[in-house]
């Protein structure tokens, strides 16, 4: 077997072949022999390898995620000292970046995501995979209920985030960054809120005090003298198309 035939690597051209036909077609309309024959593989060997479609996809979205994350990695070592609000802003914004050639494609998953919820699920499971690497890379360790609440909230940013992202003409996605800054703001305060995400956490055993800080930390690793929604959520919480709570 050559390199060129390794399961990895046919992996790859399957799934390059698929996400270019995804921009002009639902996934219904998506077939493996198809996909095969513009990739240079045998039908029965891209059976084998790929097990089904939204393998091929998910495999695709996993690619571009591991790529935004590691660009986004060598932006912020090349910057020196970044509080760590700033690493997941630098990240979720080149994320959005990576994906702009293919709002066409994101545009034809959402759709099918709409009318399949099995689909719609996978969709979900890969935002918060590819949330977990931003922020296990911006320092969060991610320990515990608190880590996979903080998790959950970040994949609620991103997800309204984009629904400004999608129509978001501008050369460098002004609209998308101030709606990534806006609704992480509201995340935080939802964070403390629900003591996931705090500054002034009490030593009463129940706490990990190790997640004793919020997304807005100074450059030396702790968090500002007051930080974002000091007194909480606003009167009347996030707004409609807010992460619902979730930022966690």
């Amino acid at each position: 077997m050559t390199a060129a035939d390794t399961p990895t690597a046919m992996m790859d051209k399957l799934a390059d072949a698929a996400w270019l036909q995804l921009a002009d077609a639902s996934p219904r309309a998506l077939h493996i022999d198809d996909i095969a024959a513009a990739a240079g593989v045998a039908p029965t060997a891209a059976r084998a390898v790929s097990g089904s479609l939204s393998a091929l996809i998910l495999h695709q979205l996993a690619r571009l995620d591991r790529q935004a994350v590691l660009e986004s990695l060598a932006d912020i070592e090349d910057a020196g000292e970044v509080p760590i609000r700033d690493k997941i802003m630098e990240a979720l914004m080149h994320r959005f970046e990576v994906y702009a050639p293919y709002r066409a494609q994101m545009a034809n998953l959402e759709s099918a995501a709409r009318r399949d919820p099995l689909l719609g699920l996978k969709l979900l499971d890969s935002l918060a995979q590819a949330v977990r690497m931003l922020l296990r890379m911006a320092g969060d360790d991610l320990t515990g209920f608190a880590g996979e609440a903080r998790v959950r909230g970040v994949v609620g940013v991103a997800m309204v985030a984009a629904r400004v992202w999608r129509s978001d003409d501008s050369p460098d996605l002004s609209m998308t960054l101030k709606e990534i800054d806006k609704r992480l703001a509201t995340a935080e305060e939802w964070g403390r809120t629900l003591r996931v995400l705090r500054d002034d956490a009490p030593d009463d055993g129940g706490y990990d005090k190790a997640h004793d800080h919020g997304f807005d930390d100074t450059a030396n690793g702790g968090p500002g003298e007051n930080g974002p929604g000091e007194n909480g959520p606003g009167e009347n919480g996030p707004g409609e198309n807010g992460p619902g709570g979730r930022y966690q």
